[in-house]
């Protein structure tokens, strides 16, 4: 991929001779002779001038220019994302990237189920972040990002959902990659033109995604990293997304897990700190939620966020309607991390603003480098209880 142009001392010299070069050709002999004359001061002080410009005002950037979109009677607001300086640090993790660069990739969000059909999926362990998120009749779905680590197999893919799309929003120029949807849906995700489309039902994007011959549909539809990127070649890394520490901030206190009752299609979700393995994990009404490959669930850090929600237009499955989750406002927070729990608040200004986690105080709340689990939860109707 070509690199910006580049404003070099040298090349500003070049243009400037070529300016005089065509002016010296057009001049009549008289001219010429006057031209000479006055040219070689002219060039010193212009040489001098560009080597003043350059010392004092080196290459400049073009800063970002930021975009509005509407959805539906929906307005945001998309602010200049900051440019990711190839570095040895994952963005959406903190941890040191895979042979010590980052890969010049981006984000790729996976709309997965969680549906009983749906387990044990494959990919979440590989995620650098998991949004749990409500779709309806209190069944939740994943959206599954990943940057740094290839996973081989993801799914098995769902479809898009409303939330989706305003989660991915502070990511850059992600991929979404889902399968299908409400038609309404399908047409918003194909019209935004911050996000790569790699819907599964249409067009060519299809060829991203296989079935597979141990599941029936439409829980046997599955694709891969490899294959998601592929087909986005052009973009770069995402933003970081939170703020990380390696010890907790003053303000941690002790626990040992959480629970989220009946937010998984009526099971209680339950995350228990493992000491061994510094991380958190998950599990179902008290029984281990794997992957496909055999492990349990985990993830260093867990985010639960209470959220308004609000009833779709549209029911995607029979006669209820799809749940939206406003992840634009504030709400209560808690981050789950190194065995201890932070308490305060989320907000978020504007979708596609990146999402502020802060104590009481005002302090930022961190997370330690690592994966993230966010749960998003409606404020009512699924209690959570912190274990200390």
């Amino acid at each position: 991929m070509a690199g910006p142009a580049r404003h070099t001392r040298a090349g500003a010299v070049r243009r400037f001779g070529a300016k005089v070069g065509s002016a010296w050709r057009h001049a009549n002999p008289r001219g010429r002779v006057v031209f000479a004359g006055t040219g070689v001061v002219i060039l010193a002080l212009v040489v001098t001038g560009i080597t003043f410009a350059f010392a004092s005002n080196p290459a400049p950037h073009k800063a970002a220019d930021p975009t509005t979109v509407t959805t539906l009677g929906t307005t945001t607001s998309t602010r200049p994302k900051p440019h990711v300086v190839t570095s040895h640090v994952c963005p959406l993790t903190g941890t040191l990237a895979p042979h010590g660069l980052i890969p010049q990739r981006p984000a790729l969000g996976v709309k997965i189920g969680n549906d009983p059909s749906s387990r044990p999926q494959s990919g979440l362990l590989t995620a650098d972040i998991v949004y749990d998120e409500m779709a309806e009749g209190g069944i939740t779905r994943y959206l599954a990002i990943f940057q740094c680590h290839v996973p081989v197999a993801i799914g098995p893919v769902r479809s898009v959902r409303w939330d989706d799309w305003h989660l991915l929003q502070s990511y850059g120029h992600p991929i979404l990659s889902f399968s299908g949807g409400i038609d309404q849906w399908d047409q918003v995700v194909a019209s935004l033109p911050w996000l790569f489309d790699a819907n599964g039902s249409e067009g060519t994007t299809i060829s991203a995604y296989y079935r597979t011959s141990d599941r029936v549909p439409p829980w046997n539809y599955y694709t891969s990293g490899k294959a998601l990127w592929a087909l986005d070649p052009k973009h770069t890394p995402p933003p970081p997304q939170f703020t990380y520490s390696k010890a907790p901030p003053p303000g941690t206190g002790p626990a040992v897990g959480a629970t989220i009752d009946g937010f998984a299609t009526g099971s209680d979700v339950d995350w228990t700190w493992n000491l061994r393995l510094q991380g958190w994990l998950r599990s179902l009404d008290g029984v281990p939620d794997v992957d496909a490959t055999g492990p349990q669930l985990r993830a260093t850090n867990v985010i639960i966020e209470e959220v308004p929600t609000r009833p779709g237009p549209y029911a995607e499955s029979g006669t209820v309607p799809d749940v939206e989750s406003l992840t634009q406002g504030s709400g209560r927070a808690w981050i789950l991390r190194n065995g201890g729990v932070e308490t305060g608040t989320w907000s978020c200004a504007a979708y596609g603003d990146i999402t502020k986690y802060r104590f009481p105080n005002g302090k930022t709340m961190s997370l330690a480098p690592g994966s993230t689990w966010i749960e998003v939860v409606p404020s009512q109707g699924y209690p959570v209880q912190i274990r200390r």
